[in-house]
């Protein structure tokens, strides 16, 4: 089930400012393959969260390490948060595999924060070592992202 979200805010009736975040656990990576993308959207609808609003921005990104992920073969494991046109924009291959630490994992990508875009999509790329992702047995962490909604109201 992911974190809801905070209730957005809305300023001078223009734009409105909120915190997306959505947990994934290792119960989440169910590919028999060493990757497995996580579409933002479409998992926050499968557990009954809220979608990342279209014709926003992203005003800052990060990633909370809760557990650490571990199990079966797998040797290691990094996580990239950005869209289908670069993965790696927001956050670039952090890892979170055991000995990694739980906590904070900030931006490392080369998005430009704050810019317009009418349909960000993020996507989470989990990728493993000597093993599957689905083998994992351990781990769960929230991809959070602060956004600003424009406003569409054409009376502006």
């Amino acid at each position: 089930m992911p974190t809801k979200f905070h209730q957005p805010v809305t300023v001078d009736s223009l734009v409105t400012q909120g915190t997306a975040k959505l947990k994934i656990t290792h119960a989440d990576l169910t590919a028999a393959a060493t990757s497995q993308v996580v579409t933002f959207n479409t998992l926050a609808v499968a557990n009954g969260g809220q979608l990342m609003p279209a014709k926003s921005r992203v005003m800052y990104a990060w990633i909370n390490l809760l557990t650490e992920f571990s199990g079966g073969a797998v040797s290691a494991l990094v996580v990239k948060l950005g869209d289908a046109g670069s993965d790696t924009e927001l956050i670039t291959n952090v890892s979170v595999f055991t000995g990694a630490g739980a906590g904070l994992k900030v931006k490392s990508g080369s998005y430009t924060l704050g810019t317009y875009e009418s349909a960000y999509a993020p996507v989470v790329t989990f990728t493993a070592t000597d093993g599957n992702v689905v083998a994992l047995t351990a781990g769960a962490l929230e991809v959070v992202i602060q956004y600003e909604t424009l406003s569409t109201d054409a009376a502006f």
